[in-house]
């Protein structure tokens, strides 16, 4: 039977903050906000509209109205449609929450993140032309999706963590080419890539290995990137 749009489009709240009701000390509360507003979804537009706002030698040569509908490229494709998939995935009954704790939930997500971040690098690098380190960190972003995936076949991996690790390396890029603020780039992904993962390990959503792995394959995946751009294009 098919699913009608009127289901498919009910949106059952109290599912899918169930793991909130079950604790609600302050701890708990704080650890999953900081998951919540530095999930990996978010990490593109993050890391773009920080360049954008406090870094703008790095768009040397782009005009402003440029930069400003990259933000929104960026952010509709790297956002808007991997959560449209997880959502609908879910109300299609093919994962058992949008929170996606179980390893074998996260294939689909992330097989679909796969495209969505490699179509944004393919945009940049093909038809805007962009900076040269912008299209490192958007194939850093679609290689760090990759390990993880790879690694999820074998293991559960923190996605956090291994986002957070490609920002940190991406920060020590920008500094190495002499991005205005990066010093101040990098220690603000230090401090986000721990405090995040402190928080998977408060939430026991992750074990130590778990958390380290997930840093290891983003700091790899993001600095192979920086090495295939920096020779290829």
């Amino acid at each position: 039977m098919l699913v009608s749009i009127s289901n498919l489009l009910r949106f059952n709240f109290s599912n899918y903050f169930c793991a909130v009701q079950e604790n609600t000390s302050p701890g708990k509360i704080a650890a999953r906000a900081v998951s919540i507003l530095f999930h990996p979804v978010f990490v593109p537009a993050m890391v773009y509209a920080f360049l954008l706002l406090c870094s703008p030698d790095f768009f040397f040569g782009v005009p402003v109205k440029s930069q400003t509908w990259w933000l929104v490229i960026i952010s509709y494709i790297t956002i808007t449609f991997p959560l449209l998939v997880v959502f609908l995935l879910w109300r299609l009954k093919f994962i058992d929450s949008m929170l996606m704790q179980g390893t074998n939930e996260r294939y689909g997500p992330l097989i679909a993140s796969m495209l969505f971040y490699f179509w944004t690098f393919w945009l940049f690098h093909h038809q805007f032309e962009a900076p040269m380190l912008l299209q490192s960190f958007l194939l850093g972003v679609f290689l760090t999706t990759v390990f993880l995936f790879m690694a999820t076949i074998f293991f559960k991996i923190s996605l956090h963590a291994g986002a957070w690790g490609s920002v940190v390396v991406f920060a020590m890029v920008c500094a190495f080419h002499r991005i205005h603020l990066s010093p101040l780039m990098i220690v603000l992904s230090l401090l986000v890539a721990g405090l995040v993962g402190t928080a998977r390990l408060y939430l026991q959503a992750h074990n130590k290995r778990q958390l380290y792995s997930g840093y290891i394959l983003g700091v790899l995946a993001q600095l192979l990137a920086y090495i295939i751009c920096k020779i290829f294009i």
